[in-house]
């Protein structure tokens, strides 16, 4: 049986496997209560503090300080805050968290169409630094 703590550690993964082929390098937190799940680097530096969501259904809610505790955090390490997240059958989205859009409570929104694929958003940010 596929437990939701067992999904989302084979989505977190399926993320950072996606980074590695870009050729970064990237290590779990291992715990769920971190602020973020992957820290993304290369040549040993932080680049990218990564938190993964995962769901089998149409949107997705992140609460307004777990998404300014990421922010703090990868401030603090000199990295780049991202959402990763995907929905039934997706391949990993990323969204910048200054594209965040609040859903009126005290929580960000994300649904189908939001975000860019994540090779997408890899591929045009290394044509950006050349």
């Amino acid at each position: 049986m596929v437990t939701p703590k067992s999904r989302g550690t084979r989505w977190e993964y399926r993320v950072a496997h996606r980074f590695e082929r870009w050729g970064y390098e990237w290590k779990r937190s291992g715990s769920s209560l971190g602020v973020y799940d992957l820290l993304i680097t290369k040549g040993g530096k932080p680049v990218f503090l990564v938190s993964c969501k995962k769901t089998m259904g149409d949107r997705l809610y992140i609460p307004l300080r777990e998404v300014e505790e990421l922010r703090r955090e990868a401030r603090g390490m000199g990295a780049e805050p991202l959402l990763c997240f995907g929905f039934r059958r997706t391949s990993p989205l990323v969204c910048e968290l200054g594209k965040l859009r609040r859903s009126g409570g005290e929580s960000y929104r994300l649904e189908r169409g939001d975000g860019e694929p994540l090779d997408n958003w890899l591929e045009r940010r290394e044509r950006c630094r050349k």
